[in-house]
């Protein structure tokens, strides 16, 4: 019984009806009176979505990613040194250059300071010499005999013959050791294989013959054909000959710039392809066919940038020992100029590795022939 005051209860809603075949169990339908709302209920006109504020366009799913849970593989672009190959552009070798050596800098800077670093003490006490001789001779009265004369001479003579002999030695033995060392330590670089000091100096030991045979085959193209123009402008003699002797000088300039670029690729086979010295020069003369121009941009490049560098350098040399002897000056040029080139010339040994390896993957499909062997 209800309390007094209280308000009260509601009547209790009628029983629902029993569900009709294919019903739910205890879903029936609504109660009577709960159907749909009243026409003209619906949202008022005018409140949907916005127009134009749909997903903005382009972005959909990143580009290789397959629905959640699948492995997706997106292809990257190549990279010198990733073991993935592609031709690459004249901007794009010069930036690789760089590239490779900074990644190998102390290895490359080891090799060539290994093989620099003992002909430039050679150099610097050579250059000491003659200067030290010819300070002697001018400095003492002029000879009244002409066997005074002859002796003084011979002294001078032998003095510089013994540098050109050093600096022969070195251009024809320890240059090329040094330049197939550091090819082979861009090359492993290049192809991203372990590479060291060790790897290099043994590949150059091991080639050393061919090496040494390519440098000689270089200077034998190089100069005999100035020694025989020479020799018969000194036959022919007189007006005639000096006119013939400057065309022959003319016309050897122009020979040796186009025979040292189109050799220039050859120390790279010797190392890389196990040639001889023949059959290196051949290669190398059919690898820069075609590319003649850009190798010279290549080579006019680094020649720029190594000639700003050392000229910076050596004013400020100059600056420092301007008040000492002619004789100091002289020794301390000779080793800032060695050193700069120990940093500075393994660029284009770098340089022509990459273009070696961009000649032939241009020409030879070696991208596809690498990527065979990983297979």
């Amino acid at each position: 019984m209800p309390d007094p005051g209280s308000a009260p209860a509601p009547p209790p809603y009628p029983p629902s009806p029993p569900p009709g075949p294919g019903s739910p169990t205890g879903h029936g339908p609504p109660p009577a009176g709960f159907g749909p709302p009243p026409a003209g209920y619906g949202p008022p006109p005018g409140y949907g979505p916005p127009p134009g504020y749909g997903p903005p366009p382009g972005y959909g799913p990143p580009p290789g990613h397959g629905p959640p849970g699948f492995p997706t593989w997106a292809w990257a672009p190549p990279v010198t040194g990733s073991g993935r190959f592609r031709a690459q552009s004249f901007g794009e070798l010069l930036d690789s250059t760089f590239t490779v050596y900074r990644r190998k800098f102390l290895p490359i800077l080891a090799i060539t300071a290994l093989f620099q670093l003992p002909y430039l003490a050679v150099e610097y006490f050579g250059e000491r010499s003659p200067f030290a001789t010819i300070s002697a001779i001018s400095a003492q009265p002029q000879p009244v005999t002409s066997a005074g004369a002859l002796n003084e001479l011979g002294t001078l003579t032998a003095a510089l013959l013994v540098v050109l002999a050093i600096t022969l030695g070195y251009y024809i033995l320890l240059m090329p050791l040094a330049q197939g060392a550091v090819i082979r330590v861009v090359s492993d670089e290049y192809l991203d294989r372990p590479t060291g000091v060790g790897a290099g100096l043994s590949t150059a030991m091991r080639r050393i013959a061919s090496l040494i045979g390519y440098v000689v085959l270089e200077l034998a193209v190089a100069v005999l054909p100035l020694v025989l123009a020479g020799g018969l402008a000194i036959v022919v003699g007189g007006v005639a000959g000096a006119g013939l002797l400057v065309l022959v000088l003319i016309a050897w300039i122009v020979f040796v710039f186009f025979v040292l670029i189109k050799m220039c690729l050859g120390i790279q086979t010797v190392i890389l392809e196990r040639l001889s010295p023949l059959a290196a020069f051949r290669r190398s003369w059919r690898l820069t066919s075609g590319s003649f121009w850009r190798i010279f941009l290549f080579y006019l490049v680094i020649v720029v940038v190594s000639g700003i560098l050392s000229g910076i350098l050596n004013e400020v040399a100059e600056l420092i020992v301007g008040a000492a002897p002619a004789i100091t000056q002289s020794s301390i040029q000779v080793l800032i100029s060695g050193v700069i080139d120990i940093f500075t010339s393994p660029f284009i040994l770098i340089l022509l590795t990459l273009v070696y390896y961009d000649i032939r993957i241009r020409r030879e499909a070696f991208d596809i022939e690498m990527l065979a062997q990983s297979i």
